[in-house]
């Protein structure tokens, strides 16, 4: 089975090939118990000169059919988190203590790092990587030694995998794991221990797992993928949800739905010639919901929101939600669109209807500087009216630093994450036009609230009770505004238009002709519409 590759994935969204994007497979094993490692069959045996001894050439066919496993760390000289691996010694240990059984292998595998003198101290290094010369393991100054897992498979440094004699890999740490606590010695002697019991090989039952969301919407269809490593032939693979068991021989995806809210059983069997292996998650099947907000990502245990999908280069990206029209009835104005953002950028929402694969019609658009991280909220400028026989797109366009644009969530016990299995909150453009991040292999949702009504906004000049207090008003220039928690100003003309824009509590508006102009105050409480005469 095929790796979903981080770099493959950001080059078709048009994104850099160094955006932090992961997947929700990988991403779910964080901030709690780990799961059973993903194998994945390696590419291509490879060869290597031993950079301490250019006299030993090392070749990972002639390790694997000696019975030996491999690790491997694929490092840079440059990478501050790999030295850190490199001085808490953590290659040296599982070296000194599991030589017996484990190859450990260095490779500098940047292919930027053109000076051979970075691996012993000189130049843009963090350090003398050879220890004087004393490591106990080979090194590998050739790039070309990626192709063992491929090149788009490591996706960042410090990347170490294991490899079995049978061909399989997995990862044994990434880039992301110094978030979760320092690389350690005895943990990681401990971790391929471990691997050394368990690698897929022939006369073992199948090592099996199920990618797919933890959370689903009521009433919506959701796949799950049977990732299955077995050297022996498989002989049946089984799914079982909602007490009805659907069997086939080799059907590695299973798509259902749940029509009532509550937590469900999916299981999946498979056998080979050896034996059966079995494995069970729970799914959490819930509403959107309604009511006068309609929330994709956000309406899941909100307040155990943890956003963890981050842009971290590039241009830009633009993400949407698509709400279908069969939930539209009564929704004839759009009031407000919040999400989850980072920074101090300006997002641009657009808003469409229309259109069941991309937003047809565009009937709104604003930019709105950001106020930094946490639900960030655009109140349109009047209410939208909204024809709630078509779908509605709300989309949003932000620079990748933005960050946080996708939405993951803690379960209850906090020990995993979980993800909404619809399709509809998380669609991506990319250069090749729209698509949905389930059909490029991801179960994430953008973590977007929309509030619509049946009556467009009122000029009122209270919220929650709290007078907004505007003044002078006849003005000859300075509107200074009364108001706890202003988030943003917007002026504008009598046709609706927006003409100036502030988050200060008082706007100058001396530049503008003599007339009627309306004042949208939006504050952390609400928004107040009120009319300002300019003399």
């Amino acid at each position: 089975m095929k790796k979903i590759l981080l770099v493959a994935l950001a080059l078709t969204l048009g994104f850099s090939a160094y955006a932090q994007f992961e997947s929700a497979k990988n991403v779910a094993t964080k901030g709690g118990a780990k799961s059973n490692p993903v194998w994945y069959q390696i590419q291509q045996d490879v060869t290597g000169v031993n950079f301490l001894d250019n006299s030993q050439t090392i070749s990972t066919a002639d390790i694997r059919n000696s019975g030996k496993c491999m690790v491997i760390d694929y490092s840079a000289t440059w990478c501050s988190w790999c030295w850190v691996m490199h001085t808490n010694g953590i290659l040296e240990a599982i070296h000194n203590q599991l030589g017996n059984d484990v190859e450990v292998i260095w490779v500098e595998s940047d292919p930027s790092t053109t000076n051979p003198a970075e691996i012993t101290g000189s130049g843009s290094t963090q350090g003398d990587w050879t220890n004087g010369g004393n490591v106990p393991y080979p090194i590998i100054n050739d790039e070309g030694f990626n192709a063992l897992i491929g090149n788009d498979n490591i996706s960042g440094y410090p990347t170490v995998v294991f490899v079995s004699p049978t061909g399989y890999w997995c990862d044994l740490y990434g880039n992301e794991d110094w978030q979760f606590g320092p690389y350690d010695s005895t943990e990681a002697v401990t971790k391929v221990s471990a691997l050394l019991n368990a690698y897929p090989q022939a006369g073992v039952a199948p090592i099996i797992d199920i990618i797919g969301p933890t959370a689903a919407l009521n009433g919506n269809n959701v796949t799950f993928t049977a990732n299955i490593v077995s050297v022996d032939q498989v002989t049946d693979i089984t799914w079982t949800a909602n007490g009805a068991t659907v069997t086939s021989g080799n059907s590695t995806t299973f798509t259902t739905s749940w029509n009532n809210d509550g937590n469900y059983t999916l299981e999946l069997s498979v056998t080979n010639t050896t034996g059966t292996t079995t494995k069970t998650i729970n799914v959490n099947v819930f509403s959107w919901n309604w009511g006068n907000t309609m929330s994709y990502g956000a309406n899941y245990n909100d307040a155990n929101a943890a956003p963890g999908f981050r842009f971290n280069s590039g241009s830009t990206s633009t993400w949407a939600a698509m709400y279908p029209a069969q939930f539209m009835t009564g929704r004839q104005y759009l009031k407000s669109v919040s999400f989850y953002a980072i920074g101090t950028m300006n997002y641009t929402l657009d808003v469409y209807q229309g259109g069941d694969n991309a937003p047809a019609t565009k009937i709104y658009t604003r930019t709105l500087k950001g106020q930094g991280e946490g639900w960030q909220t655009m109140n349109c400028s009047g209410a939208v009216a909204l024809d709630p026989t078509k779908n509605l797109w709300i989309s949003l366009t932000a620079p990748h630093a933005a960050g946080y644009v996708m939405s993951l969530y803690m379960n209850d016990a906090g020990s995993d994450y979980v993800y909404c299995g619809d399709p509809n909150g998380c669609w991506a453009k990319s250069s090749q036009g729209w698509s949905t991040m389930a059909d490029m292999g991801y179960e994430v949702t953008w973590a977007i609230k929309t509030t619509t009504g049946d009556q467009p906004n009122a000029g009122i000049n209270t919220i929650n009770g709290v007078e907004i207090n505007l003044y002078p008003n006849p003005t000859t220039g300075i509107v200074n505004i009364d108001a706890e928690g202003i988030e943003s100003v917007e002026v504008m003309d009598m046709s609706g238009r927006v003409i100036m824009t502030s988050n200060e509590n008082s706007v100058n508006i001396s530049d503008l002709s003599n007339g009627v102009y309306m004042f949208r105050i939006n504050t952390n409480a609400g928004s107040s519409l009120q009319k300002v005469v300019k003399k």
